[in-house]
């Protein structure tokens, strides 16, 4: 791996860049009301412009992550960024449902190249035994957004209208390039020879269980949180102003348990930090129909929904990073392709349970994204279980934690 000295902190810049995601990624749901209102759809039509985007990241991530896998991580980073910037100038423009969507399709084409260049840069940059740390400060990023980017952005669309949130997320993709483009030294990861070699780890059975196990948590945590002002309509009585605070009583635990999430892998291994946050957002989930009509009851429930939900990202990404360093923008492609194939599923299936948006619906998504967790849990322990194909690749992980480590857990796991 080739480097240059950099002349800005590094991991801080490519937070930045993941929150500008991040705010874009997650401030949808807020806003979806009034773009239902200002182009004439019902909210289940409009719900498409979150689904499409996830859709897209999801098939698009790991196409990038394998094509763009030997390039200099910098020059990635930055074009990434700018097409970002140039998709949500289009939203904002946008004269129909139709050319929003499309220009929605353009935003996560950027999102799914940044996300896991990112992440592989912030571990490449690492030592093995802070590398859970370094990736928890890329993904505090995404975090971060849902503490000032979503409230922020659900506050604007609701004085100002919702083609002045995708101007901010307009502005955010430009600063955010610049700052890459003078902050990050230039990386090249260490390739594989070829496109079939770098697509090898693909075909470990550990690599399908912690995929799997990110589909199904991010599917069930979707199909309550696309919706969340109907969710939260007891509470706020339709209000954008108070769903914008609800959303950073969930935004501002949510970055304590990403950098939680790191720092406790690093520690204790990637797997019991996993199984605890997905618990924990399974319990959050099955009791949400009890919580959302009293404003006590939302802010505790949104809190530790918040703390669950991101703690699970940085051991699911350290796990893939260990299994094949070499493939690593792959491996970290295809979580992030999970993750928003998730959000796209609960975002579509969400939107066919709640059907007329009745109050009897909306309760459904809650304990149907629980059971989702549960099955999550499943998966999880199914793939700690799985022996590697190869001992080639077994022993690139072992190399990738430290002398002594196991394959998917962390170096300071060892006793």
């Amino acid at each position: 791996m080739t480097r240059t000295k950099p002349t800005l902190p590094v991991l801080p810049v490519l937070a930045v860049g993941a929150f500008a995601i991040g705010t874009d990624t997650f401030v949808v749901a807020g806003v979806l009301p009034e773009v239902a209102g200002d182009l004439s759809a019902s909210l289940a039509d409009v719900g498409w412009v979150s689904t499409l985007f996830a859709l897209t990241y999801a098939v698009l991530a790991p196409v990038l992550g394998a094509l763009t896998g030997r390039l200099e991580r910098r020059t990635v980073l930055v074009i990434s960024l700018l097409v970002f910037a140039l998709g949500n100038a289009a939203s904002a423009l946008a004269p129909g449902l139709g050319e929003l969507l499309a220009a929605r399709v353009a935003t996560a084409a950027g999102a799914a190249l940044f996300i896991p260049a990112a992440s592989a840069s912030a571990a490449a940059l690492s030592a093995p035994e802070r590398r859970g740390r370094a990736m928890a400060v890329v993904l505090g990023g995404l975090s971060a957004a849902t503490v000032v980017g979503v409230p922020f952005g659900t506050w604007m669309a609701a004085d100002l209208g919702w083609r002045a949130t995708f101007w901010l997320l307009t502005g955010l993709g430009v600063l955010c390039a610049a700052a890459v483009a003078g902050g990050l030294p230039e990386v090249r990861l260490p390739a594989a020879p070829g496109l079939a070699a770098r697509l090898a780890p693909v075909r470990d059975l550990r690599v399908l269980f912690t995929v799997l196990t990110t589909l199904l948590f991010m599917t069930g945590g979707y199909l309550a949180l696309t919706y969340i002002g109907a969710v939260l309509a007891p509470v706020t009585g339709g209000d954008g102003t108070e769903l914008a605070l609800l959303l950073l009583v969930f935004g501002v635990p949510a970055v304590g348990g990403t950098l939680l999430g790191g720092r406790a892998t690093d520690r204790w291994g990637a797997t019991p930090v996993l199984l605890a946050s997905v618990a924990g957002l399974a319990a959050v989930l099955v009791t949400l129909p009890l919580t959302r009509d009293r404003t006590l009851t939302a802010v505790v429930a949104m809190a530790a929904w918040g703390i669950t939900a991101m703690a699970t990202q940085p051991p699911q990404q350290y796990r893939l990073f260990a299994i094949a360093p070499t493939s690593g923008p792959l491996l970290l492609s295809l979580n992030s392709s999970a993750t928003f194939a998730g959000i796209s599923l609960g975002g579509f299936i969400g939107g066919r349970v709640i059907g007329d948006g009745g109050a009897a619906e909306v309760d459904l998504l809650g304990p149907l994204g629980a059971g989702l967790a549960a099955l999550a849990l499943v998966t999880a322990l199914i793939g700690v279980r799985v022996t590697p194909r190869d001992r080639g690749a077994e022993a690139e992980a072992g190399a990738a934690d430290g002398p002594g480590a196991t394959p998917a857990e962390p170096a300071g796991r060892r006793g």
